[in-house]
């Protein structure tokens, strides 16, 4: 645990968030990319060793750091169940349609907190939450959005998204490489020798290193602005690295991602051994900027404090392949239970195969030449529980479950684990039942009862006549909505508009005649 300090009362935040990435990063012992400025933010902050993504794709994963809840809870974690605008109303993956969640619990896009409290919150620009955005979660969500648009003095939250390590920038590569170049990369021990592989790794660490370059510009453009000392960052990536066995997979390299953050103060430095998850990054940033409210997160604040003893995440569906899956981690140990033991954890992933790695170890798997790591992946069977010492075992190789010298350890994780599943609104049950629990068979999208607007003196409040649900309010020739609290009095210049919003619920907007 460590000592976190800062003189400020509203300080600004600014997230940094790359995508598919695994510990290849040189404040984890890796230096073959270089990456000087991640390296600085490395010093100038702290390094967490165990931050984890409920899930290892993007879409379920950012829908948990949107909202602090995990995407069992939501019902967000069947990756690409949502789609903004589609001529097509049913998924090709699974014949399914396509739906925007309507979870259980109240939730709320912690941005509108921070909004409704004088924050200014930009996105630069990717969303992709697996459901419709909240209208009121943004001040911008562009990819001209940025901090400098606020006005003066007044504090902020920006998130900055970079693909340019995303997996499909492996094989969009056609440079080729020099021998000596293909020397220098060393093959995680999971993959087999092969120039293949070794060339999709090399290209990950140059990716890597424009990633270094593009942030170094955000970076100077918060020291031109004599911000840096005065905001906290957060660099992370939204899941596991772009390789089998990595992305879409719920062992280690799949979920455990690199994070630094750089806190306000010279003492706000270091390595940092808490367990931390994606849950934890919504209330941790309220907790900061002294912002309370009305619900719960489900995860907590890891500001000044140690005070989580599990991470859980969760794979279900990934493009056309489902795989129940779940995991608990403790302080040194993973538990992980498998919903179809009839399978292999290989899937086919159409798009994954344009991979080289993918071709290659697909091709070693016809020949019947796949190392063990992959032999174990491609076997047509699981067991139904999968145990590894993760602080000795990374890369979840020695399976301990039939070990009776650690019996109790598979007990005390498997009741945490099963204890978890069970009390997740849909996190034991198919999409298609999750479906059928959220929404009537024709898929009708519930409707908001109409807000109440009440005339005081020379300005109005409004009772919005729904459980929690957002309220905001805009003038009539405004883009951008205003967030609406309690016993807010509003005094529009004219005509003016009132929206309602409650995840999975129709977009209620309202006009009236001032």
């Amino acid at each position: 645990m460590s000592t976190l300090c800062f003189g400020q009362q509203s300080p600004n935040f600014l997230w940094l968030i790359c995508e598919d990435q695994s510990l290849f990063f040189s404040m984890y012992g890796d230096s073959i990319a270089n990456t000087s400025n991640i390296n600085q933010l490395a010093k100038d902050g702290i390094v967490y060793q165990y931050c984890y993504t409920p899930s290892p794709v993007c879409a379920p994963s950012r829908s948990s750091l949107i909202t602090g809840m995990y995407p069992t809870t939501l019902g967000t974690q069947h990756m690409r169940a949502y789609k903004k605008s589609t001529v097509k109303k049913f998924n090709s993956n699974n014949s399914l349609p396509y739906y925007s969640t309507k979870p259980i619990k109240p939730i709320r896009f912690f941005t509108e907190d921070l909004r409704a409290n004088g924050y200014y919150c930009t996105n630069n620009s990717k969303e992709d939450y697996n459901m419709l955005t909240s209208p009121l979660a943004w001040d911008e969500s562009s990819q001209t959005a940025h901090w400098r648009n606020r006005k003066e003095g007044q504090p902020f939250f920006s998130v900055f998204n970079f693909n340019v390590t995303h997996e499909s920038r492996i094989w969009n590569n056609k440079v080729p490489y020099l021998k000596e170049e293909l020397e220098n990369v060393i093959i995680p021990c999971l993959f087999p020798e092969d120039n293949g592989i070794r060339s999709d790794l090399l290209t990950n660490y140059k990716n890597i290193e424009k990633l270094d370059e593009q942030i170094g510009v955000i970076i100077d453009q918060l020291k031109s602005d004599s911000l840096y000392e005065n905001t906290i960052i957060f660099f992370f990536s939204d899941h596991g690295g772009p390789f089998p066995r990595y992305k879409r997979s719920i062992y280690e390299t799949g979920i455990r991602i690199p994070m630094v953050a750089k806190w306000i103060g010279d003492s706000c430095r270091g390595n940092n051994n808490q367990l931390v998850s994606f849950v934890d990054f919504a209330p941790t940033i309220l907790d900061v900027a002294n912002i309370e409210r009305e619900f719960p997160f489900e995860g907590v604040s890891f500001f000044k404090k140690d005070q989580r003893h599990y991470v859980f995440a969760a794979t279900d569906r990934f493009d056309e392949s489902t795989d129940m899956r779940r995991s608990i981690r403790a302080r040194n140990f993973k538990l992980i239970f498998n919903g179809d033991t009839s399978s292999s954890v290989y899937k086919p992933v159409g798009y994954r195969k344009q991979m080289k790695t993918m071709q290659v170890l697909d091709s070693l798997e016809k020949e019947q030449r796949s190392n063990t790591y992959f032999s174990n992946w491609f076997s047509k069977h699981k067991d139904r529980f999968e145990l590894y010492e993760v602080t000795k075992d990374y890369f979840e190789t020695n399976n301990l479950i039939s070990n009776p010298k650690y019996e109790r350890v598979y007990k005390t994780l498997k009741h945490h684990l099963l204890r978890w599943i069970e009390e997740s609104d849909f996190g034991n049950m198919s999409e298609s039942a999750m479906i059928d629990s959220m929404f009537t068979s024709s898929m009708s999208i519930p409707k908001l009862n109409i807000p109440k607007l009440i005339t005081n003196g020379e300005g109005y409040l409004i009772e919005s006549n729904n459980q929690y649900a957002s309220v905001g309010w805009r003038n009539k020739n405004e883009k951008v909505w205003n967030i609406y609290t309690t016993n807010d009095l509003i005094q529009p210049n004219g005509d003016f508009e009132i929206l309602l919003f409650r995840p999975g619920y129709e977009v209620l907007v309202q006009s009236f005649k001032k």
